[in-house]
């Protein structure tokens, strides 16, 4: 008869030996251990304190790594198992274990770097090795399967939890059994201590064999949806303004967020400053993007980005058509009584279709007066816009107009000599002058006019001179300097 438990190796294997994953194991495993395929040599120091045989039928405290176990052993006792539990894995292997007698403690691993608050489960597939027979002299009548206890605790000692599996039944054919625990870590630390105890007798029974160790964090679900969809793909325009945000799964209470993008959903990339419940894409870019949002609870928001800390999200698609993008060129100066021909800067593909702020298709738009005038371009049904202002000064601010003749007569018409010009002035000074060439009038101001007095009295009729000292700001050459001289009449 085959005597032992090796049950209790499991979560240790899980824990020491990062075995790449295979089907079989647990979505987001941390850990997965399928012992490969092919011959196999004893586990790594230190998992177990069985010793290793490599023949087919280990006896009492040993255990072997095989891909089949054979019908004979122990005369029969077993079951023949043909292969181990993992799918599709070629002649993969499984742990065989032939239990010592006395119950005791088969493994103790320290853990490290868990994270607090989180739901960790260990799981794995077990088969009770040991045929349906009747009880015997050899194990006192009653028949010993497999019963493992799984403890958790604290660095300290301090329990954290305890699950004593029920004893895994015989069976008149090999069956494999899924068995798994789930635990949390206290607040206060982040590393643990793995003890798997072994609560059956060996001697006759208490056989088995193992496959498929799984160590994995159990998150809450945690969904994100479109804000303006329920689809969980979407194609639109290149500029568009897209909102994301958390769906009908919350995930963790009171969460930190951080929201990732990908071209390829296999490389993901964090948003910077992409930290709420909702994500607010302000221009989508051309080409196909994948998003998706983590979260966790505060006490590890310097993990978010860590699997087994976080929570993750379905995955939503963006695709984004390319429009047809350009520029109108920087705003633009023209000349009062002049025309100019705008038109994008660059050129466009072919099929782009144009409309300009008067309605008109060109490709190109006259201009002669000053506004704001945009076109508007659809490529594969997606707009792009871009606008230009446009001043038209009077380009000749050098010129001034004063009177030939005004008549300061109380009538009320041409009663002042009014200097007019069409902008504004930097400095100015303008000058009249009595026929002996001595000033009787100055002025720095254009609103400040002539009403034919000197020192308050009316000047008789006759020519006077004047002179007009100014700068002004030209659009097109910059600051100029001006000197007008010319005559007025003054009428009575």
């Amino acid at each position: 008869m085959s005597r032992g438990v090796a049950f209790v190796i499991l979560p240790l294997l899980v824990i020491l030996s990062g075995v790449v994953c295979r089907a079989q194991c647990s979505q987001g495993a941390i850990i997965c251990e399928t012992f490969g395929s092919g011959p196999k040599g004893p586990l790594p120091t230190g998992i177990t304190n069985f010793t290793y045989r490599s023949r087919a039928c280990p006896d009492d405290g040993e255990y072997t790594v095989i891909d089949t176990v054979a019908g004979t052993c122990h005369g029969q006792a077993w079951h023949a198992v043909w292969e181990d539990h993992t799918p599709n894995d070629g002649r993969g292997n499984m742990l065989v274990v032939n239990a010592s007698y006395k119950p005791s403690e088969f493994y103790s691993q320290k853990a490290v770097g868990l994270c607090p608050g989180v739901i960790y489960e260990f799981s794995l597939w077990v088969i009770n090795l040991n045929n349906v027979l009747l009880p015997g002299a050899c194990d006192e009548y009653q028949l010993r399967n497999p019963v493992i206890a799984m403890r958790i605790e604290q660095p300290d000692g301090t329990l954290i939890n305890e699950v004593v599996q029920p004893a895994v039944a015989r069976t008149r054919a090999p069956v494999w059994v899924h068995l798994s625990m789930r635990f949390s870590i206290p607040t206060s630390s982040n590393d643990i201590v793995v003890k798997l105890i072994n609560k059956g007798l060996g001697g006759c029974g208490n056989d088995l064999a193992i496959d498929d160790i799984g160590f994995r964090p159990v998150h809450p679900d945690l969904s994100i949806r479109f804000a303006q969809s329920p689809d969980a793909q979407t194609t639109v325009c290149a500029d568009t303004r897209l909102t994301l945000t958390v769906g009908v799964a919350t995930g963790y209470i009171n969460p930190v967020y951080r929201w990732e993008q990908s071209r390829d959903n296999v490389n993901w990339t964090t948003i910077p400053g992409a930290e709420q419940a909702t994500y607010t894409i302000r221009a989508v870019k051309p080409g196909r993007t994948y998003y998706r949002l983590r979260n966790t609870q505060s006490i590890n928001a310097a993990a978010v980005g860590r699997a087994q800390c976080s929570t993750e999200s379905n995955v939503l698609l963006v695709d984004c058509i390319a429009n047809a993008p350009f520029s109108l060129g920087a705003d633009l100066i023209l000349c009062e009584g002049t025309t100019q021909s705008i038109q994008p800067l660059e050129p466009l593909p072919a099929g782009t279709t144009f409309m300009w702020s008067d309605q008109s298709r060109g490709e190109q738009l006259t201009v002669a007066k000053s506004g704001t005038y945009w076109l508007e371009t659809s490529l594969n049904g997606c707009p792009y816009r871009d606008s230009i202002e446009v001043e038209s000064p009077n380009c000749r601010l050098e010129e001034l107009y004063v009177p030939d003749a005004f008549s300061p007569n109380n009538d009320n018409y041409n009663d002042q000599l009014v200097v007019r010009h069409p902008g504004a002035f930097i400095t100015f000074t303008f000058r009249i002058y009595d026929r002996w060439g001595s000033p009787i009038f100055l002025s720095h101001q254009l609103d400040q006019t002539w009403d034919g007095t000197f020192q308050n009295r009316p000047c008789t009729e006759g020519v006077y001179a004047w002179t007009a000292d100014y700068r002004v700001l030209n659009p097109l050459h910059g600051e100029q300097h001006v000197i007008r001289s010319g005559r007025v009449l003054l009428v009575r």
